[in-house]
């Protein structure tokens, strides 16, 4: 296995350099695609050791996730590692993450958090728990963390599947059009920062969820 950790980031100046740090311990590379921030993310990034994709103006989450995975590719690695730029994901879980990938040689790999309603903003919960049960019936398997962008992902795969989601869609994208190549799936458990009972994610549960949800329709059924 060749890693890279693919990290999208928007004005994530408070963060960034803690999830370099911390996820330079455990990949060959680290990839953080600033979309198009105003603040100094790229600058704090680069200075910390990734290397830094730009986008010049705010694409989407999926905008930049794409851009990273045809560097990945062009780069010759084996595997990414997706994670969030807003220190929500622990970069100490990427061991975990790509030790499943390895011991079940997975294409797929999906970081699943523990759904304790007491401990997660109650949007959040049920639209996990949602979306979740959508994406088993979109997959026919079992999907325990839909929305989960902390993911090992085997490159190899993109060789031959189109993307094209722009926003929080691309989790969805991916799993559908992977499972419908054939591409075997893991999970892998996972920890998850809230801050009081707040997310420091800048997705809107119920919206996002919503919207992720038809967009998931096109893929599945349309091949879109």
């Amino acid at each position: 296995m060749r890693t890279c950790a693919l990290i999208p980031a928007y004005n994530e100046a408070i963060h960034i350099a803690q999830v370099v740090n911390g996820a330079k311990a455990h990949v060959d590379s680290v990839v953080v695609v600033d979309d198009g921030s105003t603040d100094d993310t790229a600058e704090l990034a680069s200075r910390t050791g990734a290397v830094c994709l730009r986008n010049a103006a705010n694409r989407g989450k999926g905008s930049a996730l794409r851009m990273g995975m045809k560097h990945a590719l062009a780069e010759g690695f084996t595997h990414a590692v997706t994670l969030d730029g807003d220190g929500q994901h622990l970069p100490e879980d990427i061991s975990t993450l790509l030790r499943v990938a390895r011991e079940t040689e997975a294409d797929l790999v999906i970081g699943e958090r523990t759904f304790d309603r007491s401990l997660m903003p109650r949007a959040r919960y049920y639209s996990n728990t949602v979306g979740s049960r959508w994406a088993s019936a979109m997959v026919g398997r079992k999907i325990h963390d839909s929305q989960s962008g902390f993911r090992v992902y085997r490159l190899e795969r993109f060789r031959h599947i189109a993307l094209r989601s722009t926003r929080y869609e691309f989790e969805m994208e991916a799993l559908i059009k992977m499972a419908r190549n054939g591409a075997t799936i893991a999970h892998a458990p996972i920890q998850m920062i809230y801050d009081g009972n707040q997310p420091r994610s800048k997705m809107k549960p119920i919206r996002d969820t919503v919207r992720i949800c038809f967009c998931s329709l096109a893929f599945r059924f349309l091949g879109a």
